[in-house]
């Protein structure tokens, strides 16, 4: 619109400079260089401001276009990145426990149907304060950080690893028996006993433990997708009152209590 207005104010401009041109001239016009100079120079001006301004103008309109596109590409990149810290723990990049929740239950719904098992794993760190535990001291954050390195490189690509709560971590183990997530948990451990820990590289003793807790579906009461994480709360406990650096098999669920009662360190 502004260049259609730019353009008619040109035009008119030109008419009357033509126009003031011919009444200088009077009623007997000698057209000579000098008179066709006179009347084509306005029209060359405004040709000449004409197409700088339109350059100008379209070159300004695709650097807004290009700023407009910028701006939402970084909209979508910070989108997306709101989007994976909402699914993705930060400390340990493994998904949230709402990841796990949310896949439980489609897990379940499939072993249901094809008469598969499932299986879930707890992994807790061992307290340096229980009885047999050596005391590091590194933090428990970047204990829990290497820990969920471990288990990322451990499972198979279609497990769902996960931070359970604060010292916890989980694993959806579909078409796994007791047997095999029982192995799942011994690589595990294994890895824990080399696994490169910063402090270990400057010869110091880690001394880290795990104590970790199965259940399996389908199983002895175990008949939904919560009774599965009862059990598995109830198979870790298990693990921990045996000790430290134990891994415990549970079939049954035991009576539900809060997590954050029953998982405390």
């Amino acid at each position: 619109m502004k260049r259609f207005a730019f353009v008619v104010l040109g035009g008119a401009s030109v008419g009357l400079s033509y126009l003031a041109v011919l009444f200088g001239l009077g009623s007997e016009p000698v057209f000579n260089a000098t008179t066709i100079a006179s009347i084509a120079l306005p029209a060359l001006v405004a040709g000449l401001v004409m197409t700088a301004y339109i350059a100008w103008d379209l070159r300004r309109e695709r650097d807004v276009e290009g700023t407009v596109k910028e701006l939402s590409t970084q909209l979508v990149r910070k989108e997306i990145q709101i989007d994976r810290l909402s699914t993705v723990d930060e400390l340990t990049g493994l998904p949230t426990r709402q990841h796990l929740e949310e896949n439980l239950e489609l897990e379940w719904q499939r072993a249901q149907r094809f008469g598969r098992t499932l299986a879930l794993l707890l992994i807790q760190l061992d307290d340096a304060s229980e009885p047999g535990v050596q005391s590091n001291k590194l933090s428990k954050n970047y204990l829990i950080s290497e820990v969920g390195a471990i288990v990322r490189s451990t499972v198979r690509a279609h497990d769902i690893g996960c931070r359970y709560d604060a010292q916890t971590l989980a694993v959806l183990l579909p078409e796994t028996n007791g047997t095999q997530a029982c192995v799942v948990a011994g690589k595990i451990r294994s890895q824990l006993t080399t696994h490169e820990f910063f402090g270990r590289r400057f010869g110091a003793a880690i001394g880290l433990t795990l104590s970790q807790g199965i259940a399996v579906a389908p199983g002895t009461d175990v008949d939904s997708p919560e009774a599965l994480l009862h059990a598995a709360e109830a198979a870790l406990l298990d693990a921990k009152a045996a000790g430290y650096d134990q891994v415990r098999l549970r079939e049954t669920a035991a009576e539900w209590q809060p997590p954050r009662e029953r998982l405390a360190s």
